[in-house]
Order: C-alpha cells, then structure tokens, then sequence
C-alpha cells in the first residue's frame, strides 16, 4: 500500500474514531444527565417524605408533650388529693378511736351508774320499811315505779337518775312538813280510819274524823296505841293548825322518846 492511501486510510480511521467517541461521549452525557437529574428528583421525593414524617412527628411530639404535662398535672394533683385525704382518713381514725373509748367510757360510766342507783333505790326501801309507817301505799308505789325505770333498757341513765333525786327530795321533805291525811290503821286490833297528823319525822298522831279518839305510833312498840282523853283537844287543834283552819299556837303533845 502506497504511503498516500495509507494516510487517508488512518485519517479516516481517526475520524470515525472521533466521531465514535463523540457520539459515545453525548450519548454517555445523557445517561449521567439523566441520573443526576433522576437522583435529584428522588432526594427531593425523599426531603419531602422526611418534612412530611417530621411535621408528622412534630405534631404527635406536641401532643404527646401536651399530654404528658396533663398527665403530669393529673399526677401532681392526685398526690395532694392523695395526701390531703390520707390526713382526712388518719383524723377520721383517731376521732372514731376516741369515739370508740368514749362509748366505752360512757358504757363503764352507765354500768357503775346503774349499780349505784340500784343501791340507791335499795337504801331508799330500807330506810322506808324502818320509817314511821305514814303514806305507806304512795311511798311505795312511787319506790316500785322507780324500780321499774331502772330495769327499763330505753330509760336514759340521766332519767333514771331524776326519778331518784326527785324520790329523796321527796323524802327530805317529809322531815320538814306537817300534814294531814286519812288512813286505814290497826288501833288496838282494830281496823279504824283515822286522820293523821305527821310532824315531819318526829312523830305521827292520830284521831277519828269526830275528833273524839286520838293516839300515836309508838316507834319503839311498832305500833299504833291509844292516848288518853286529856290529848283530845291538845290533838284536835294540832289537827286544826296543819289544815291551816286555826292560827298557829303552841300545843304539849306527847312525843316521848325520841328512838333511832
């Protein structure tokens, strides 16, 4: 091959060698074009899925904050709830402990008190059996109504105790009075009714509603006996006087001695 043929031959080469590098370059330019423009479309797809998930989060962050400084405030609230009614309940403890001893205290008090007024009543009676025998019947009447508050269950202590006070003043009473009453007595060994003269406790009198029989009671005899007509008007006016029917004056009436 002659040197000029062999030039135009590689000239040629070269060209279609350049126009193949050219045209792989352009074609290798759009590839890489292509891609980058292909990633850049995809970082933007994922940048906005990322704001998305984060404005998403955001949000959630903001009420799970919100609801976390609620829950935090329920929490702080149920504590002071919590302490102020454990302070309730340990107050409600100890008054219901001091509820309880006084209850116990006041069934104590009720039980000694009851003893007591029952001892009471039982000295009462004692004391009227060896007492001069004047209103026998209402003395008694009102002991046994007493008796019978005592052993009622639904009966205050503090009723029980004024019926017995009003029972001794009652008593008391008896030995600073003069009165007069009928009454059915053994004079003699006889029934007879009589009017009776009380001088407190000092002494009882007697005499039939003519006036014309009188006697006494003779404490240390225990019994009823006639006087002598010579007391009749001394009797008589005494009668009168605790009726209020003649002015107070003196009389002698036979007290004799004076026995325990």
């Amino acid at each position: 091959m002659s040197y000029s043929r062999f030039h135009k031959t590689a000239y040629f080469t070269v060209v279609f060698l350049f126009l193949l590098l050219v045209m792989h370059g352009q074609s290798w330019a759009g590839t890489e074009a292509d891609q980058l423009q292909k990633k850049v479309t995809q970082a933007i797809e994922i940048r906005q899925q990322t704001q998305k998930k984060e404005d998403t989060w955001a949000g959630k962050k903001a009420e799970l904050m919100a609801r976390y400084r609620s829950l935090k405030a329920n929490q702080d609230y149920l504590e002071k709830l919590k302490l102020k009614t454990e302070r309730a309940l340990s107050s409600q403890k100890a008054r219901l402990a001091e509820f309880e001893r006084k209850i116990r205290e006041s069934a104590r008090i009720r039980e000694e008190l009851q003893s007591y007024l029952e001892s009471v009543v039982a000295q009462l009676e004692e004391l009227i059996k060896k007492d001069s025998p004047f209103l026998l019947n209402e003395r008694a009447a009102r002991l046994d109504s007493i008796k019978e508050t005592l052993t009622q269950p639904d009966k205050s202590p503090a009723e029980k105790y004024r019926r017995i006070m009003e029972a001794l003043q009652i008593e008391a009473e008896y030995g600073r009075t003069v009165e007069v009453y009928q009454d059915t007595i053994d004079l003699n060994g006889q029934s007879v009714l009589m009017d009776i003269l009380r001088l407190g406790r000092l002494s009882l009198f007697c005499q039939t509603p003519d006036g014309k029989m009188v006697g006494h009671y003779d404490r240390a005899a225990g019994r009823w006996v006639s006087l002598s007509s010579r007391y009749r008007r001394e009797i008589n006016n005494a009668v009168d006087m605790a009726r209020h029917e003649r002015t107070i004056d003196l009389v002698r009436l036979p007290i004799g001695r004076i026995v325990p």
